[in-house]
């Protein structure tokens, strides 16, 4: 292996990354209208999970870089309080204060400096979503945090050009990401599910829990 070339080569990719996030101050405020379309996203999304998964655990040696943002205070307005916002309405560098973000998770998660899934929002939009300072997979894996079909509300979202050029949502502190459940009044009649979909009953989801229980997986069983 030709170790100078190699570290030639990641401090190229450093340099340009950090080229394309100095550009991307000028934009701050701009409402960007390249977005992905979401087909073209969820396939780019998904070909580098699948890559990533073949790769195995060569993948664990891989360097990867995370450029830290300017620090800034999480969102200490209460819930009921924040005003709703779609994935168009986003602007560049910009932290929405006083708004929330709800979306749903369409993809798997994968996880590198960040935890990463591809989102949609009421209106069929997709962003990335990038989710910094969780637990580790030793701890919890990503799936327990966001997996597909899950609904997270992010407070006060911080929309920026990601290090590689696309756009995305990034969030730093644990408190502006809820998880909930499908029939949370809060979330979109479209996303509740109908009753002939639920079929819970008392001893289902005792059931449920139990199971979880033995699998260790105690935030689902206090979830059931």
């Amino acid at each position: 292996m030709d170790m100078h070339n190699d570290s030639g080569q990641y401090l190229q990719l450093i340099e340009k990354q950090k080229l394309t996030l100095q550009r991307a101050k000028a934009r701050q405020g701009e409402r960007p209208r390249d977005r992905e379309a979401r087909v073209d996203a969820y396939f780019e999304f998904m070909l580098a999970l699948n890559i990533r998964s073949i790769q195995g655990q060569d993948a664990k040696h891989m360097i990867h870089s995370s450029f830290i943002p300017p620090a800034y205070p999480p969102c200490i307005t209460p819930m009921e309080k924040l005003r709703s916002i779609a994935i168009e309405d986003l602007q560049l560098e910009t932290h929405h204060r006083v708004m929330y973000l709800s979306l749903r998770s369409i993809t798997p998660p994968n996880r590198m400096t960040a935890i990463s899934a591809l989102m949609e929002d009421e209106k069929g939009d997709a962003v990335s979503l990038q989710l910094y300072k969780q637990e580790g997979d030793d701890l919890r894996e990503a799936a327990e945090i966001v997996n597909v079909s899950t609904i997270l509300l992010v407070k006060e979202p911080y929309f920026k050009v990601l290090g590689d050029g696309r756009y995305g949502v990034r969030v730093d502190h644990l408190s502006d990401v809820l998880n909930i459940q499908e029939d949370d009044t809060r979330i979109s009649a479209k996303w509740q599910p109908r009753l002939v979909e639920i079929g819970f009953t008392a001893e289902s989801l005792k059931l449920e829990g139990n199971a979880a229980i033995a699998k260790k997986s105690y935030r689902d069983a206090i979830a059931k």
